[in-house]
């Protein structure tokens, strides 16, 4: 009498703990207040790019130059056209001396020009081909007049930008960047790049790339 008992109190038990489960290739559902993801880290760099490169080591070719620096501190300019008026020569002066000078903080930079009248930087077409070729050539030269030895300059189109959000408004988007994090941003209308905002950038270049000797 007393098996009987015990095997239908152990049917109870089972049957009860069935009923919690949760079916079989189901996970029990999370509570109602808990999270379905965690928040995307706002400090990373959005990811890698592939801008046409007009001058450095890779002039001529589509090339990353993200995956290049690594986890070292970089200077990322993105330029709404490619128009090399003042005070960009004077930033990028700056930066180039900066990098020459402070070998050990193992800086790199690189500017990438945005012009709107350049929508497939691939040149799938010819006279789009021709277009970017025409293009390079006035950005390599005026590389050449500021005696760039380190800062690379590069084309490219928004589209292959868009997950770095740029704003329309700004003339210029200046990220600093360090072990793919970003660290600073200047985001800067046409109106606000100044002499003045120059040097704000290279303070911060100093303070948190470590390419403090001028």
């Amino acid at each position: 009498m007393r098996i009987f008992s015990s095997l239908a109190l152990f049917v109870v038990v089972v049957l009860i703990v069935s009923a919690d489960a949760p079916p079989a290739g189901k996970d029990r559902e999370a509570p109602k207040d808990a999270p379905s993801k965690q928040k995307e880290d706002s400090s990373k760099l959005a990811g890698t790019f592939h801008p046409y490169n007009v001058t450095g080591p890779h002039k001529g070719h589509f090339h990353c130059l993200i995956s290049e620096h690594g986890l070292e501190p970089m200077v990322m300019i993105f330029h709404k056209d490619a128009d090399l008026a003042d005070p960009l020569p004077a930033l990028l002066k700056k930066l180039d001396a900066a990098i020459e000078k402070n070998p050990t903080a193992r800086l790199g930079s690189f500017v990438v020009f945005l012009p709107e009248d350049l929508p497939d930087i691939a040149g799938a077409k010819s006279e789009t081909d021709d277009a970017r070729l025409e293009l390079a050539k006035k950005v390599e030269q005026a590389g050449g007049d500021m005696k760039l030895k380190h800062v690379v300059l590069c084309l490219d189109t928004k589209a292959d930008v868009e997950k770095y959000k740029l704003s329309d408004a700004n003339l210029v988007t200046v990220v600093l960047c360090n072990k793919l994090k970003i660290v600073e941003v200047f985001a800067l209308p046409k109106s606000e790049f100044n002499d003045a905002a120059v040097e704000k950038i290279m303070a911060a270049v100093a303070d948190k790339l470590g390419a403090k000797r001028k």
